[in-house]
């Protein structure tokens, strides 16, 4: 991945200033496995929390309208970096990486920061396709979202 994030920053600003959306919450004790971190699946939930926020935004979360397009998750990917724990607060990340905008999607990148640790616990990847709800088939991104992934 070509925007990897730096292992340590100076400061949480200066690892979350490029990042669109960023949603504050806490670590849950349900987070939590028998080995008694965060399970790693949960860390997916965080990013899709962050994803969903964005999408928001940008209004890009009616897809039960005249177009029915919408976005729709293809892939996904996480690099844990450190275990997270309760009790945390957190701060999960989503942007886009514009070099990565398709005429039928893109990928986003998300991190996970502890505010606990001073660190990020996890960062990855989403890639999104445009999807036609209607017809059940992938679809061009709509020029008017198109726009709006653009920086």
């Amino acid at each position: 991945m070509e925007n990897q994030l730096p292992v340590r920053a100076n400061s949480p600003a200066e690892i979350l200033k490029d990042f669109t959306c960023i949603i504050n919450q806490q670590v849950q004790w349900g987070d939590m496995d028998a080995a008694q971190h965060v399970n790693n699946t949960v860390y997916l939930r965080y990013f899709e929390s962050a994803r969903i926020a964005f999408f928001e935004q940008i209004g890009f979360m009616d897809f039960s309208g005249d177009e029915g397009v919408g976005p729709i998750l293809a892939e996904a990917h996480c690099k844990y970096k450190a275990p997270l724990t309760y009790p945390d607060a957190i701060k999960i990340t989503a942007r886009i990486l514009p070099e990565t905008i398709t005429d039928y999607g893109f990928v986003m990148q998300h991190i996970v920061f502890s505010e606990k640790l001073q660190r990020v616990a996890a960062e990855g990847t989403s890639t999104i396709v445009c999807y036609d709800y209607k017809t059940k088939r992938k679809a061009l991104i709509p020029s008017e979202l198109r726009l709006k992934l653009l920086p």
